[in-house]
Parts: structure tokens; C-alpha cells; sequence
């Protein structure tokens, strides 16, 4: 009785855990890409994201909040990264889009160039601000949830995304695509 029981409980943490990471893998990789600018990295870290998130999933108290706390993991170890890569530059890699619906060659191109624009101006964001924009414009997480990811109280999170869209919207205008 015993084993069949623990193998059900094994079965069922083992179905919430790929659940929890097919819902969630992308938006981890996202908000680590927009960190590091780099695919490896930011796959590395998406990776320690979901082992770490597995080891600590006891310690998640609301499910309805399991996304901010995966992507503030996933914030967390990219800052990680930065900080033990401080002296070693790291350079954007591909910044074109995938775009997948593209009617043809033409869409395909001017929406990859936007992609490239917008990607420009991201990375010459302040980092504060720029993963406030990632995390409620790109992401669309509800901005209590920006907040706790960002670790900052709810006016500031409100501040870094408003001053965030303002930056990005300059940015985009300076490089004349607005």
C-alpha cells in the first residue's frame, strides 16, 4: 500500500513540475535573454531557474503567484551571472526576431528590422527599467507581480516601468523608427 501510494505522490509532483515548467520555461528564458543579451546564457540560467525552483517548490506558499517567483528566480540568477562576469563583456548576439507570422518575405523583413530596433533600444535601457518594461509590457505581468520580481515596493515598480516606456519610446525615436 505504502508504495503504491508514494509512487502516486511521485507521479503528481512529477506532472505539477512539467506543468510548472511548460507554462513558464519562455517567459524564464525571456527575462533572462533581456538581462544577459546572450542564448547561452540566458539558457544556463533558465536551466539553474527550473532546478532551483524544483529543490524550493515546498517553500511556494500562493500558487497563483508560482510565475513572479519563478521569473524573479530567473532575474535573480541572470544578475547572478552579471556579477560574477563583471570584467568579461558580453556581446548581443543575433538580435533578429523569429517571426513566424509573416505573410512573406517583405512582413518577414520590416518585422525583423523593428525587432532589431526595439532589441537596440532595450539594451541601451537602464537594467532597472528595462526589465520592468520586459516584465509588464513583454511579459504582461500584473504590476504587484512586477514588483515582487523586482524586489522593489508596488510605486516603484509602477515608476520604473512608467519611466521605462518613456526611455524606450525615446530611444526608439532617436533611432527615427517612431
Amino acid at each position: 500500500m505504502k508504495r503504491v501510494g508514494s509512487s502516486t505522490i511521485e507521479r503528481t509532483l512529477l506532472e505539477r513540475i512539467e506543468t510548472l515548467f511548460t507554462e513558464h520555461v519562455d517567459a524564464a528564458y525571456n527575462v533572462a535573454y533581456r538581462v544577459l543579451w546572450n542564448t547561452d546564457d540566458a539558457e544556463d540560467v533558465t536551466q539553474t531557474t527550473f532546478v532551483k525552483a524544483f529543490l524550493h517548490l515546498d517553500q511556494l506558499k500562493d500558487e497563483a503567484k508560482v510565475r513572479a517567483w519563478l521569473l524573479q528566480v530567473a532575474y535573480r540568477e541572470a544578475i547572478t551571472v552579471i556579477r560574477r562576469r563583471r570584467d568579461v563583456p558580453t556581446d548581443p548576439v543575433d538580435l533578429s526576431a523569429e517571426v513566424s507570422t509573416a505573410k512573406g518575405p517583405e512582413d518577414l523583413a520590416v518585422m525583423s528590422a523593428m525587432a532589431a530596433h526595439i532589441s537596440e533600444a532595450l539594451m541601451a535601457m537602464d537594467q532597472d527599467e528595462r526589465m520592468a518594461v520586459v516584465l509588464r509590457d513583454i511579459e504582461e505581468l500584473p504590476m504587484r507581480e512586477v514588483a515582487a520580481v523586482l524586489d522593489v515596493g508596488l510605486s516603484a515598480a509602477k515608476m520604473r516601468v512608467h519611466r521605462g516606456r518613456q526611455s524606450l519610446r525615446q530611444k526608439l525615436e532617436n533611432l527615427e523608427v517612431l
